[in-house]
């Protein structure tokens, strides 16, 4: 065995073990095509470097690209990241903002626009329909769709209110009953702090 098909060898057999350490479902399918590249070198067709090169960079692309979505279905958990269907966390700043609408807004779908953080974000309202150039408030978002009401929502004092029925500086309930009732579906326990 010459030195460049151990190193296409013990290379691939890295490539293939750092899979167990770093699963990314990549270094797999390069070190397989390192060991092929080998294995053609030590049966002499693959006899020259820039050969060995051009063989195993092929026969990477070959295993990658139609595989590695078939092996990310097969195996669970590694590629499927569930995510929560709200954010309330990281979105309770946003909530209460008012925003102007691009597009029209109504409760039936999520093909209205509205204008948010310099760029346009789908949006629904949560009762009736809003036209181009009104104002509404962020209520919650909901993946990328933001769901919107008129500006005062349904505060008798006019103030905005968030995703828990509050006015911004009041004291928070974060029941899970409550969320449920806003999304409309089930949510994550909101976390205590």
């Amino acid at each position: 065995m010459d030195a460049w098909t151990a190193v296409f060898l013990v290379g691939g057999l890295l490539l293939l073990a750092s899979e167990f350490v770093a699963p990314s479902l990549v270094a797999m399918f390069l070190g397989a095509a390192a060991v092929i590249t080998a294995g053609l070198r030590g049966l002499g067709v693959a006899d020259s470097v820039p050969l060995s090169v051009l063989v195993w960079a092929v026969t990477s692309l070959a295993l990658l690209v139609p595989f590695r979505p078939l092996v990310q279905r097969l195996v669970p958990g590694r590629s499927v990241v569930r995510r929560d269907t709200t954010d309330v966390e990281n979105d309770r700043e946003e909530m209460g903002q008012v925003v102007e609408v691009v597009e029209d807004v109504s409760d039936e779908d999520d093909n209205g626009r509205i204008r948010f953080q310099g760029t346009t974000w789908q949006a629904r309202s949560t009762g009736g329909r809003f036209r181009a150039g009104e104002r509404v408030q962020l209520v919650y978002r909901a993946e990328s769709v933001w769901v919107v009401e008129a500006v005062g929502g349904s505060d008798a004092t006019g103030a905005a209110r968030d995703l828990f029925g509050t006015a911004p500086g009041a004291a928070r309930t974060e029941n899970k009953a409550e969320v449920e009732a806003v999304v409309g579906e089930d949510a994550p326990s909101p976390r205590c702090r």
